[in-house]
């Protein structure tokens, strides 16, 4: 019953991290343009909390001077205090004249700061989940992980339009409301970690290590998927279909919604009838990926059933090789492999959207068609490496495939 409570409280932490970061997206363009501000300036904003959400995550999950569950308490509270000073000096600026340069470069600071400290809040979480779960069971604490991811992304933006009434910065003071409740349950809920524990999550481990490297590239390359679509998709269909404006963000806004739904319910169901088989789990996703990309060039008028096919594909794949790696890996070296996760997570965020107009700038079907021959080829590259069998403590127990 207390670990059961433990994972509650933990998927309500990376739930409401990923709200916090979720609402900020849709309320900074008119935030920006209140302001004064330029489109390249609320782009810096944006592009800032992902480049040092990536740092953030890689730091934080080797960090060892505190407990997790201190440590989590600690960057909990320092995340919550940016995005309370991000949204009070908005909305200070928004009733007192301001330089607009001067304010974009305290924006800025505030970001980063922001990026950093969350950063540390899946990473922590993550690494306490997969420290609590064995081999057998970790497939169903990392859909928990995955879950909540999906659901913050969701609810995020949903808690901006209910609250745009209100004002452009509620979502993010009613955010930081969420996760200081969090916290104060986190403090009293979650018991400390004894020091056997503290020494062995020190364990360092490098991206490169062949037993995980497969793993991460594979995750970079599906979070820069995942980004590079949700930038350029609404131009896409637009430029495909014909629509104007509102029948296209009516048709992405539930296209997305889909594909969110689509992403949660898979991973409920893998982490049920497969959590024993992420290797197969992973090459699955993969595949019906690569035949989502494929269909959105050659199909695009069956808009709905690629965004449930991507979903599905995203689904598979997300949670196949979080999993994978962690149990590829010892106990011991958990927090390791959940820093690279997290940081992975912060590098999609980062390189996506640049990598997507870039793309779609050049040719407007070649962000699909370079990330479905990526994906493939990954595809083709899991199977070589299920025959070469790398040890691995999971493949050794006959977990992993």
């Amino acid at each position: 019953m207390a670990l059961k409570s433990n994972f509650t409280v933990m998927f309500l932490i990376v739930l409401c991290g990923v709200i916090s970061i979720a609402v900020f997206n849709p309320i900074i363009g008119p935030l920006s343009r209140d302001l004064g501000l330029s489109e390249f300036q609320s782009g810096c904003l944006v592009s800032a909390t992902g480049l040092f959400w990536l740092l953030g995550g890689t730091f934080w999950g080797r960090t060892t001077f505190l407990g997790s569950k201190r440590l989590l308490s600690l960057v909990m509270l320092a995340y919550v205090a940016t995005v309370a000073a991000f949204a009070w000096l908005a909305d200070y600026a928004g009733t007192h004249a301001q330089s607009a340069t001067g304010l974009f470069w305290i924006f800025l600071a505030l970001r980063i700061v922001s990026g950093f400290f969350f950063g540390g809040i899946p990473a922590i979480a993550q690494a306490c989940i997969m420290s609590w779960t064995t081999p057998e069971t970790r497939t169903r604490g990392m859909a928990l992980f995955g879950t909540a991811n999906g659901l913050g992304f969701v609810l995020g933006p949903a808690m901006s339009g209910a609250m745009a009434s209100i004002g452009l910065t509620a979502p993010m003071y009613a955010a930081a409301a969420l996760l200081l409740v969090m916290k104060i349950w986190l403090w009293l809920a979650v018991p400390n970690e004894s020091e056997l524990q503290r020494e062995r999550s020190a364990a360092r481990l490098s991206p490169l290590d062949p037993r995980i490297r497969y793993y991460l590239w594979t995750g970079l390359l599906l979070t820069v998927t995942l980004n590079i679509i949700q930038v350029t998709i609404g131009f896409f269909i637009q430029d495909s279909l014909g629509l104007d404006a509102e029948a296209t963000t009516r048709l992405i806004g539930y296209g997305l919604a889909v594909a969110g739904v689509m992403v949660a319910v898979t991973q409920i169901f893998a982490s049920k009838y497969l959590k024993r088989r992420p290797g197969r789990m992973l090459r699955l996703g993969l595949f019906i990926l690569t035949l989502g990309l494929v269909g959105l060039l050659a199909l695009i008028k069956l808009t709905y059933a690629l965004f449930i096919t991507a979903g599905i594909g995203f689904g598979f794949a997300m949670l196949g090789y979080s999993t994978s790696a962690s149990v590829a890996v010892r106990d011991h070296e958990q927090r390791g492999i959940a820093s690279y996760v997290t940081a992975i997570q912060g590098s999609g965020a980062f390189l996506g959207p640049a990598a997507g107009t870039a793309l779609y700038t050049a040719h407007m079907n070649a962000p699909y068609s370079i990330c479905a021959l990526l994906i493939g080829l990954t595809l083709l590259a899991g199977f070589s490496r299920r025959r070469a069998a790398v040890p691995s403590p999971a493949s050794i127990e006959g977990e992993v495939k």
